[in-house]
């Protein structure tokens, strides 16, 4: 039987954020949503590159392009545009930001329109690409009721490898000081909390959980 053809067939290798060298697009605005949704908003001045071994997958306003990988990184930017990785060596340790530690690995199989964003599917989550205009300046942001409440942080569920000592499942949460924390379901043991997703998720994997989280209000 013959394969359906997927978007494309090799797994991401790296990630950048495209933003603007200089402040010349009133309200170029992005936001990753992973905390109810997982959804990137973002206007024009800003997308999302994602590096594979052959290909670079651009996500932006016009929605989602797959481009053979005849350049390097640096000569894929658009005029006046900067590619940043979403890990960061130049302070010596990595700083590996949230973005990196969901896409790297995944393939992007599919991508679909629909009324108002794009649904793009990988391997492990569906991801909303929704455009916004410049001129409406609605670009959303994570708003808390309570500032020392924690949130979800989904889409990383399949690097969670082991179950807690009592049989529960973790789930990764972001804390009020935006450090991150992986929470038993069941007992509310936690790792403690780690600057970087990444390492709080392999200390979760580590069976370190030291923390008691059974009285945290999430939102």
């Amino acid at each position: 039987m013959k394969e359906k053809a997927v978007f494309c067939a090799e797994p991401v290798i790296a990630a950048y954020e495209g933003s603007r060298k200089y402040d010349d697009l009133e309200n170029a605005n992005a936001f990753f949503d992973c905390y109810h949704d997982l959804a990137y908003h973002v206007t024009l001045g800003y997308r999302i590159v994602l590096e594979t071994e052959h290909h670079f997958i651009s996500m932006g306003t016009s929605g989602v392009s797959l481009s053979d990988k005849t350049a390097t990184i640096q000569e894929f930017e658009e005029s006046g545009e900067c590619l940043e990785p979403f890990i960061h060596t130049d302070l010596g340790a990595p700083w590996v930001d949230y973005e990196s530690t969901l896409f790297v690995g995944e393939r992007l199989t599919k991508v679909e329109k629909q009324e108002g964003f794009y649904l793009l599917s990988f391997d492990h989550f569906q991801l909303k690409l929704i455009p916004h205009d410049l001129e409406k300046d609605d670009v959303p942001s994570l708003q808390k009721n309570d500032h020392w409440s924690y949130n979800h942080v989904y889409g990383c569920e399949r690097l969670l490898k082991r179950k807690c000592e009592c049989g529960g499942t973790g789930e990764l949460l972001l804390d009020f000081v935006s450090d991150y924390v992986v929470r038993c379901k069941n007992c509310k043991k936690s790792t403690w909390a780690a600057m970087n997703a990444i390492n709080a998720i392999e200390d979760w994997n580590a069976g370190e959980l030291h923390c008691d989280l059974k009285n945290i209000v999430i939102e």
